[in-house]
């Protein structure tokens, strides 16, 4: 009770930053097809999404002057015999030249054994950052990569997505 008070009074949000994963699910789907030259009819299931699946990109939420407030969003594909969930996302800073700068994050995916139910196909993530921008940076260039943290330590993490924010004023 008190800490709830608190955060009220100091108008802090508490989920401002925090990572939303939610499954995409599936349902089946019964399809007879006639095999030409046999007069049969084979019948068999396929599988359906329900859910829409969130394609993989950032996107500007609100800009001021010191701060830049932006949205990630994406989708990982789980199933069968080993389930990928999404463990956190990593940022890291990159270099700064001249009025521009770098920000990479990365999608840690754990891979676990054991099962996944037959109607999940998959997890999309969403997660609000806010970025302090400094006083001489125009150019803001976001990187979003997958990164396998149980695979092998040499593999490379993919590149799913880019944006390239730019401040300068338009004359």
């Amino acid at each position: 009770m008190i800490l709830t008070s608190f955060l009220a009074l100091s108008g802090c949000k508490t989920d401002a930053q925090k990572l939303h994963v939610s499954a995409i699910y599936s349902e089946a789907k019964r399809v007879t097809k006639d095999v030409p030259g046999t007069n049969s009819i084979h019948t068999f299931t396929t599988r359906k999404i329900v859910t829409e699946r969130l394609d993989p990109m950032i996107f500007m939420l609100s800009k001021n002057k010191e701060t830049l407030k932006f949205r990630i969003q994406g989708n990982i594909s789980s199933g069968g015999h080993t389930i990928n969930q999404v463990r956190k996302i990593r940022f890291e800073k990159g270099e700064q030249k001249g009025n521009s700068i770098m920000l990479k994050y990365y999608v840690e995916m754990r891979k676990k054994s054991g099962k996944e139910s037959a109607d999940v196909q998959g997890y999309n993530y969403i997660k609000d950052e806010t970025y302090k921008t400094p006083d001489n940076v125009k150019i803001i260039k976001i990187e979003l990569y997958e990164d396998r943290i149980n695979d092998q330590p040499t593999a490379n993490p993919n590149l799913i997505a880019q944006q390239t924010f730019n401040f300068f004023a338009r004359i």
